[in-house]
């Protein structure tokens, strides 16, 4: 099987809803490392072993729109999909990487949890749930310290997810909750926003009465 050449934003996303592994390279023309990665991606299309994975490649720059919402910001950068959620992501012509990651999912595939389940859990894990980089002792960034900030300063009871360490709960919340960037601050398994949103409804006072309490009754543990 060859690799696909997707042109359009459709053909993107027609490409990646399949049930199958789908693996997508996001490449540039003049850059050397995706022409390696192209003849690896076309070296494992005719492989048997590799005969149930679909792969494809899009020109970054000729298709921004499908790269923004891939998160991807350079090249070379592969995707992997399943079902239209991301499973994996290899950044630069790792091939070792690649082909580690294409054996995984597609020699797990039955077993693997689904991308949506997964977050389904996740948001659900305690009352109040913080989506950051970093986490509460550590930021890793200016918006997730400030809403750090303002949660202890209510002594909020909270859990976080440090979105650095699981690319797949990174780029599939996104998609999950319809909400592009970090934090994302989630109570009773509902976003209540980013950062701008929480420092509103702090200003309005209405952010405190549907914080849960450190030492509360009805407290998610």
């Amino acid at each position: 099987m060859a690799v696909t050449n997707l042109v359009t934003e459709q053909a993107f996303d027609d490409f990646v809803k399949s049930k199958k592994l789908s693996v997508v390279h996001f490449y540039a023309p003049w850059a050397e490392q995706c022409s390696q990665v192209n003849d690896v991606l076309e070296e494992m299309s005719e492989m048997e072993q590799y005969k149930e994975v679909k792969f494809a490649k899009i020109e970054a720059e000729d298709e921004p729109e499908v790269s923004l919402k891939s998160g991807v910001a350079v090249v070379p950068t592969v995707l992997l999909y399943r079902d239209g959620n991301v499973l994996g992501r290899v950044d630069g012509a790792n091939v070792p990487e690649l082909t580690e990651k294409i054996k995984h999912f597609l020699n797990n595939k039955d077993a693997e949890e689904s991308v949506e389940d997964r977050l389904k859990k996740l948001v659900n894990q305690a009352q109040c749930m913080l989506f950051m980089k970093g986490n509460p002792a550590n930021p890793r960034c200016g918006f997730s310290r400030t809403i750090v900030s303002i949660l202890d300063g209510y002594k909020t009871d909270y859990k976080s997810f440090d979105i650095l360490q699981d690319n797949s709960v990174r780029e599939g919340l996104k998609k999950f909750s319809n909400w592009p960037t970090y934090p994302q601050l989630y109570v009773n398994g509902e976003l209540i926003g980013g950062l701008d949103i929480v420092k509103e409804m702090d200003e309005s006072g209405e952010l405190e009465s549907m914080l849960p309490k450190k030492g509360s009754a009805d407290t998610n543990k």
